[in-house]
């Protein structure tokens, strides 16, 4: 499928343009996600913020736990998260550099900027999933470490935050300017000083 070359968009109108699989793919928890993610995208279109979305949808999975992984990098924004989160949800937190393994134990590239010790989205996952969170929230976890901390997560994910530290953390500014997309790295040069 390439749905992203589509301009009929008859899916949009229950009009697919190949036979696919609907319905039958959801039943128990799946479902009840699916529906109630529906229920608030619905019920609160355009009046809620991402934070209020997350809540609400929290609220009508009935979840009383929540986890956030969290980067270092966003120490400051996981307390704030976290504090107003703690007011209605019991609230679990993992750092990225949960447990200090260090990048020469993986084999990953060293750079002074960026320092020794490595993310662990993996023990994130685990650590969260050991609180008992319900609903886990990513904030700014790195490309890549973030598909290891879904993998891993036996709780539902979503993400508040993705890390753009080029755009200011909203990566989708790239698809609205032009200029960016002009300019977009397609062999971006290594940083070696």
């Amino acid at each position: 499928m390439k749905c992203h070359l589509c301009e009929a968009k008859g899916c949009s109108r229950g009009e697919p343009c190949s036979p696919g699989k609907g319905t039958e793919l959801y039943d128990g928890e799946d479902l009840r996600l699916l529906k109630t993610a529906s229920d608030v995208e619905a019920l609160y279109y355009c009046t809620l913020n991402r934070l209020e979305e997350i809540m609400e949808f929290a609220r009508r999975m009935e979840y009383k736990t929540l986890g956030i992984a969290f980067c270092v990098g966003f120490s400051d924004e996981a307390a704030l998260l976290g504090d107003m989160l703690s007011q209605e949800f019991e609230v679990h937190s993992a750092c990225c550099k949960v447990c200090s393994m260090t990048k020469d134990e993986i084999g990953a590239v060293r750079r002074p900027w960026i320092g020794a010790v490595s993310c662990n989205p993996a023990e994130q996952a685990r650590l969260l999933d050991e609180a008992g969170s319900q609903f886990s929230i990513v904030l700014g976890l790195c490309v890549g470490h973030d598909s290891i901390f879904y993998r891993h997560s036996k709780a539902p994910v979503t993400t508040f935050v993705v890390k753009d530290r080029v755009l200011g953390h909203n990566p989708a500014a790239v698809l609205y300017s032009r200029y960016l997309r002009k300019n977009l790295k397609r062999s971006p040069a290594e940083r070696t000083v």
